[in-house]
């Protein structure tokens, strides 16, 4: 269910235990192809997957209207924040929140950019709502290890508007995906500890900013992208967030038949065969 769907009595009436879910993306650049919009709808599009996945009990908060995206300033249409305005702002919209009483927090990134000071705001969310437990996550970092098999070009396959973004705007928003404008782009790394991509960072971190190593605004190969991958990505993705919330949170709603059903599993695993005491018996 969405925050900003509901009235302040269906509001209050809510459990304290019910898993609030910020979706984080961007409003930049995403090539020829893909809308500006792109890390947003992904971020968005997930969290409404994942509520649905959960029967309609969690509660998904509004995204921002933009994220740290200062390194595609080159390109039009590119809106940024600095990173403490982004990460004021994910505070107090998770403290004021957790004064209404809710406990448990996931924020679900889709952008590269906020990744760094992501892991500054769960820190620093610690000291300022200590009550409150909060996730940062993101996707393509969460999902990393199942998702690869799915990679079919050669590096940098998977980057920026790349086989994978592309292929799950195919899904979320097809109609805004301009297949006709798509074009692959990406050369290798000067060196190997540079080696990286959106499921893996490299050993080694820089700064560079994007119009210094793509002309198109594309770092990978969406002409890889379709629907079907798209499908396969969303599956594994939601999958992979499930088991966590459930391993943080078994009882929160939307949850509990999960852990119901994991307990009677093992109640079945734990219970005697027949004829199994008959045969123990006789030895």
């Amino acid at each position: 269910m969405k925050w900003a769907e509901r009235n302040s009595k269906q509001l209050s009436s809510v459990s304290k235990e019910t898993i609030c879910v910020l979706p984080l993306g961007a409003t930049e650049q995403h090539g020829p192809h893909l809308p500006v919009g792109t890390d947003q709808f992904i971020a968005d599009g997930l969290a409404e997957r994942l509520d649905a996945a959960c029967g309609g009990k969690l509660l998904v908060l509004s995204g921002l209207p933009a994220g740290c995206s200062a390194h595609h300033m080159a390109f039009a249409g590119t809106l940024s924040l600095e990173h403490r305005t982004f990460a004021d702002a994910v505070i107090q919209v998770i403290n004021t929140a957790a004064t209404h009483g809710l406990r448990h927090f996931l924020l679900l990134n889709a952008h590269g950019g906020n990744i760094a000071i992501g892991g500054v705001i769960t820190e620093q969310l610690a000291t300022v709502c200590p009550e409150a437990e909060v996730m940062f996550g993101t996707w393509f970092r969460m999902t990393a290890d199942p998702l690869r098999p799915l990679v079919e070009g050669s590096h940098p396959a998977v980057g920026h508007a790349c086989e994978f973004e592309t292929s799950l705007m195919m899904v979320f928003r097809p109609e805004l995906v301009d297949a006709s404008a798509i074009v692959d782009e990406g050369a290798p790394p000067s060196s190997p500890l540079f080696r990286g991509d959106l499921l893996t960072p490299g050993p080694v971190t820089r700064s560079v900013p994007f119009h210094k190593f793509t002309r198109s605004g594309v770092w990978g190969k969406p002409s890889l992208a379709s629907p079907e991958k798209g499908r396969a990505i969303l599956e594994i993705t939601l999958r992979t967030i499930r088991e966590l919330l459930r391993a943080q949170w078994p009882d929160a709603p939307g949850l509990e038949a999960d852990r119901d059903n994991e307990h009677g599993k093992q109640v079945r695993e734990l219970r005697p065969r027949p004829g199994a005491g008959a045969q123990g018996g006789s030895r």
